[in-house]
């Protein structure tokens, strides 16, 4: 009797262990499919090497450039302003790899996007020499339009935090100095 019991007892762990396994599988394979769908629905922008310049320009004509020299980015506009380099940097990371929520084709009317007189222009130069330049236009809910030179037909649609790293003016991007120093 007790041995019977045993091997019903194995048994049954067995098929629990072999139903764990099989689930754990299913799981794993769900994951990576739900992975690779979220990848493709990525619409990709920009996807461009190291920056070593760039510039952008404001509706209001203001116009800004920087360059990176030995690692640090400074104002070609102002070569002595100590510039906090978060500014630069993040402007630079955000618009080497934009991703889209939406992409338009087949563009008739650049102005019903605001990219007949964009709110900025963005100008990034790489590494080996590429440049790709940006216009950004009217602000839809939470939603930029934007439209990469060379893609006249496509427009695309960013997350304005996007934009938000080019509200900065050069005094705003300046190495703030510490209370300390102030004091003295």
């Amino acid at each position: 009797m007790k041995k019977r019991q045993i091997v019903i007892l194995s048994v049954l762990l067995a098929v629990l262990a072999a139903g764990y396994g099989i689930l754990v599988f299913q799981n794993k394979k769900a994951a990576k499919e739900e992975q690779a769908a979220q990848e493709k629905s990525v619409i990709k922008v920009t996807d461009l090497g190291e920056i070593q310049s760039f510039s952008y320009q404001t509706l209001e004509q203001e116009k800004l450039h920087f360059k990176k020299k030995k690692d640090k980015w400074i104002c070609t506009e102002d070569k002595k302003a100590d510039l906090d380099q978060t500014y630069p940097d993040r402007i630079a990371n955000t618009f080497s790899s934009l991703t889209a929520s939406r992409k338009l084709e087949d563009i008739d009317a650049l102005e019903d996007y605001g990219l007949k007189k964009p709110a900025y222009i963005v100008t990034l130069n790489e590494e080996d020499g590429t440049k790709t330049t940006v216009k950004i236009g009217n602000l839809t809910g939470e939603e930029y339009y934007l439209q990469v030179e060379g893609e006249e037909q496509v427009v695309y649609t960013v997350a304005a935090s996007s934009a938000e790293a080019l509200n900065y003016s050069l005094e705003d991007m300046r190495e703030k100095e510490s209370e300390e120093e102030s004091d003295s």
